[in-house]
């Protein structure tokens, strides 16, 4: 998928519309934390002197929903229109990218005229940080501490953890009640490699921050450079 978006990318470029003028080919939008979708309008117009045809368009994921309105493929010199992306949030938080490429009469199949690019910013409710605790084999099975952090205009409180792989232990600490827990995760052993997910569940209104993953990772030290590798520049 990432090979195709940089085909259109790099066809936007080459074949850049003197044909389709846009107000922009990139939006940011703010959305809702509790935003199930976000929709973006890309106003454009035909300054060319030849009448140009929209001979496809398509998104970059199932989450988009584009439409020109009207339905309008032709456009004469003069003439506007409007591509509508609507994004289904529902599966995400953060901050995220999601493009819809636009094919004009002519072009080839992997370098679409116009790539719209919407940049989305989803509030993220409650930061896990980190996300993966990571022992090395031979370690000291010492526990490591991961922060919860909730960031919200209302308490967001831990109501239970629990870890699927029994080789893991973890305890919650509460720093401040519906703002602020720490998790303590312990490794029975490190003599052999092995993965866990510590899963936390909150009273969040909102679906999509109730739940939150801690990955657990016992793997071998990653080799060291070498010394003619470390001398080169």
């Amino acid at each position: 998928m990432k090979k195709i978006i940089a085909c259109w990318i790099a066809g936007s470029l080459s074949l850049s519309a003197a044909t389709l003028k846009f107000d922009a080919t990139t939006k940011e939008v703010k959305a809702e934390a509790d935003a199930r979708t976000v929709t973006t309008d890309f106003n454009f117009k035909n300054e060319s002197d030849q009448e140009v045809t929209i001979d496809r368009y398509d998104a970059a994921c199932t989450c988009i929903n584009a439409q020109i309105k009207g339905g309008k493929l032709v456009y004469k010199p003069g003439e506007s229109g409007v591509i509508r992306a609507a994004f289904d949030m529902s599966q995400f938080s953060g901050a995220v990218d999601k493009s819809v490429a636009v094919w004009l009469k002519g072009d080839p199949e992997q370098k679409p005229s116009i790539v719209l690019t919407t940049h989305i910013v989803i509030p993220v409710l409650v930061q896990v940080e980190p996300k993966t605790l990571i022992w090395e084999v031979g370690e000291k099975p010492e526990p490591k501490v991961v922060t919860v952090t909730m960031d919200h205009s209302e308490p967001i409180r831990v109501t239970g953890i629990s870890g699927a792989d029994a080789r893991f232990t973890q305890e919650i600490k509460v720093i401040e009640e519906g703002k602020k827990y720490e998790v303590k995760v312990t490794p029975a052993g490190t003599d052999k490699v092995g993965m866990g997910v510590v899963h936390i569940e909150t009273d969040c209104k909102i679906q999509r921050h109730r739940s939150h993953r801690i990955f657990t990772v016992v793997r071998h030290p990653l080799p060291k450079p070498s010394a003619a590798a470390v001398g080169k520049p």
